[in-house]
């Protein structure tokens, strides 16, 4: 038996590296094999993270019998294409977000894991760290008491650059698909909470937004109503540096999380936590300290979760990026249909 989950990583740019850098520090999973836009690129990636070996395409990395798990980092284009190839393989597939440019894309793809029998997640880290399964806890033991409205962004400040990935159309470009997957996925795992269930649809959308000179959506919010009655305001935005926190609103207080997208990471120094407000109790701040990276977490719960087919909740099943892939694009057609300005 080997002594870690042997990762093969298909896409070489800083999502792939991240993860690199990440599972140093992992005692269960390491990379062993990286796939490129051309070989050159895969043996630069290999030589840099001191793998062992680098593949001259998808094919010989997915097809390689070390590689346990397949780690799809390329741009969001190609995600549904090297998600199947690895599929077809056999190997589980940690994808990141989104899976694939639509929800018809998310279905093709959720349904040949299901036929092939193999492990399927969208890579959402944020739902694999402690600090949410701490608030999924918190929630359900009504300590705000009964939801009402989740709040929650995503949004940063980007040059235009109208052939680069983020404001490129064809590309996948534009801040909903980007991160506004965030907020929405977010709001989807409170309102489902709040009825009881793993995660909850919207059954009305309005949303607004301003189109940039590539047409790519630079800015949009959307206001969910939930059949529950939960309601949520989401904003995200790759033009604009409107933050990347949240917060839920009960009955009976709220919680406030400053960034719940990268719960911990180099960048917080891995510490995080959320900070519950109660009338008549002074503030209560739920912290956590990892020694991992959120993507060594995402990692090894992929380790933990093999070889059943999905994850355990709070961290995204196939049901639940098929829910918010019909919304991102429900809220990319109101946007682009509605009343939105093109600057």
């Amino acid at each position: 038996m080997r002594d870690k989950l042997q990762w093969g990583v298909i896409g070489t740019g800083q999502i792939a590296s991240d993860l690199a850098l990440a599972l140093e520090t992992s005692t269960r999973c390491r990379i062993v094999n990286a796939a490129g836009s051309s070989p050159e690129k895969a043996r630069g990636f290999a030589a840099h993270w001191r793998l062992p070996r680098a593949a001259a395409s998808v094919d010989e990395l997915v097809a390689d019998p070390g590689v346990d798990v397949v780690y799809v980092a390329t741009p969001h284009p190609a995600h549904e294409a090297h998600a199947l190839a690895a599929i077809a393989a056999g190997k589980p597939v940690l994808c990141e977000k989104p899976l694939t440019m639509d929800a018809a894309g998310a279905a093709r793809v959720i349904e040949a894991a299901r036929a092939r029998g193999v492990f399927l997640m969208e890579a959402f880290m944020y739902r694999c760290h402690p600090l949410v399964r701490a608030l999924v806890q918190r929630l359900q033991d009504g300590v705000i008491g009964p939801i009402l409205h989740v709040r929650a962004e995503f949004g940063f400040r980007k040059e235009r650059d109208p052939a680069g990935r983020l404001y490129n159309v064809a590309l996948g470009g534009g801040a909903i698909l980007d991160v506004g997957c965030y907020p929405a996925s977010f709001a989807r795992l409170v309102a489902g909470i709040a009825a009881g269930f793993p995660f909850a649809e919207p059954t009305k959308l309005d949303a607004t937004g301003h189109l940039g000179p590539t047409g790519a959506d630079e800015l949009a919010s959307a206001l969910l109503t939930f059949a529950s009655g939960v309601t949520a305001t989401l904003g995200t935005a790759i033009h604009h540096a409107t933050g990347r926190s949240a917060m839920i609103l009960g009955e009976a207080g709220s919680i406030e999380m400053p960034d719940p997208w990268a719960p911990e990471s180099r960048r917080h120094g891995h510490k995080t936590g959320f900070t519950i407000h109660r009338d008549g109790h002074a503030p209560e701040l739920v912290a956590f300290e990892t020694k991992l990276d959120s993507y060594a977490l995402e990692a090894e719960l992929v380790a933990d979760a093999l070889p059943a087919l999905e994850a355990p909740w709070p961290a995204m099943t196939p049901a639940d990026t098929l829910g918010n892939m019909k919304l991102l694009d429900a809220w990319q057609a109101a946007v682009r249909s509605g009343p939105s300005v093109r600057t």
